[in-house]
């Protein structure tokens, strides 16, 4: 029996005990420890929030539909664009998560937006609303949303619901407050049309039950962090209108599991649309590099400046958290094509291990307190280290990552 292959069962048990979701870190205290000392570390303050691009980057039919403030709107999918998107699977998952992380507690994201900007593409994240903000910095063309907690997919079209009915953030915070009680169910039952009246229910009864909770963390987001979905009226608009044009997909599913990420390879692959950004969260602090995630992952289509988002809890040692703003995670971005090679090699069975060997191999860069980059290529060092900018370049990796070219999806 292959490491990989135990270590996939040993998973498929474990994974029915936690849950992964939104950075709230493993509930016990873990080391780890680099393997090499890390190049000179160079700490600076983030001079200002950096804001998010106010013009998507793509070719294809832009929509008429512009918001008041000049923010474009997605265009809108053909039938056969939509039908791909919909081929897309959810899983049944029968574990129930220890703990559900419907909010997040990552306040810093505005150190990624930099290496973001622009990007389009397809979007793959995990967790709760962090993800809107992150779309709406990339301007990403179609994005899927997974979570193994049925409660954070609720949450997500709870959101998708209120926006509908929302047009600036102002509105959508304001169907929280007591005296929107009826406004926001109605919303959320005009979202929900087509599900059963039990699955309403579930969905009504659990905003109910987390409405106060809910309000008083939105507003923390639109007041506390800079660039987010709800501090910026046009990354706001941008998540609202990708919601109406159907290039959102909330689903449940598991990045180790079987449907759900392949689906999704299989999507963007029929649509000719590289995954320029996959965010992980914190999640691979609950999960092993077992031999069914190494192929969710590299199954990817992606470009050569495609990126990995990673969060890592400053209790790891090596790994300081930004401080100013957030004084619990370490903000990492990773070349997505080396994160698939160092899959694919079968040498690394979990983060740990795939950290200290890029460490080892002089792979990691500091950029400021609390932000790093693995594999900077050579075009990155000549744009003050900013990971593979070349905003032009849109070309699928050759290789098993090729994607197919059917017809060019409408670009936002």
């Amino acid at each position: 029996m292959s490491s990989r292959t135990l270590l996939t069962l040993l998973a498929s048990g474990w994974l029915a005990q936690a849950a992964w979701g939104a950075s709230a870190g493993p509930p016990a205290r873990a080391v780890e420890r680099p393997a090499a000392a890390v190049a000179s570390e160079s700490v600076h303050s983030q001079a200002g929030a950096l804001a998010v691009a106010a013009t998507p980057v793509g070719v294809g039919a832009a929509s008429a539909d512009t918001d008041r403030g000049g923010t474009p709107g997605p265009a809108p999918l053909s039938a056969a664009q939509r039908a791909t998107l919909a081929q897309v699977r959810s899983e049944r998952i029968f574990s129930h998560p220890l703990e559900h992380f419907t909010s997040s507690n990552e306040y810093r994201h505005d150190l990624w937006f930099p290496f973001l900007r622009g990007r389009g593409g397809a979007y793959v994240g995990v967790a709760s609303d962090q993800n809107y903000t992150l779309i709406a910095a990339a301007r990403s063309e179609v994005a899927f949303l997974v979570d193994i907690d049925r409660q954070v997919v609720d949450l997500h079209r709870i959101y998708a619901s209120l926006m509908a009915a929302a047009p600036d953030p102002a509105a959508f915070l304001a169907l929280f407050e007591p005296r929107a009680r009826k406004a926001a169910r109605a919303a959320i039952a005009a979202g929900l049309a087509g599900d059963t009246r039990g699955q309403q229910s579930r969905v009504q009864a659990f905003f109910a039950a987390q409405r106060e909770a809910l309000a008083v963390y939105l507003q923390r987001v639109r007041e506390e962090q800079a660039g987010s979905w709800l501090a910026d009226p046009a990354a706001y608009t941008y998540v609202r209108k990708m919601f109406a044009a159907d290039r959102i997909r909330v689903l449940q599913g598991n990045l180790t599991g079987g449907t759900t990420m392949a689906d999704i390879a299989a999507s963007t692959r029929a649509l000719a649309l590289p995954v320029t950004v996959l965010y992980l969260s914190n999640a691979e602090d609950y999960l092993f590099y077992t031999d069914r995630f190494a192929r969710n992952v590299t199954a990817l289509p992606a470009t050569d400046d495609s990126v990995l988002l990673r969060t890592i809890h400053e209790r790891f040692v090596g790994w300081e958290s930004c401080g100013e703003g957030d004084a619990r995670w370490h903000y990492q971005v990773q070349a997505l094509p080396d994160f698939q090679r160092r899959l694919a090699s079968g040498r690394n069975q979990d983060r740990t291990s795939m950290l200290s060997a890029a460490l080892a191999e002089a792979a990691v860069e500091r950029k400021v307190r609390g932000l790093s980059v693995i594999a900077p290529g050579a075009a990155d060092r000549s744009m003050r280290g900013d990971l593979l900018l070349a905003r032009g370049r849109r070309t699928a990796k050759s290789g098993p990552s090729q994607a197919s070219a059917p017809a060019e999806l409408v670009r936002p």
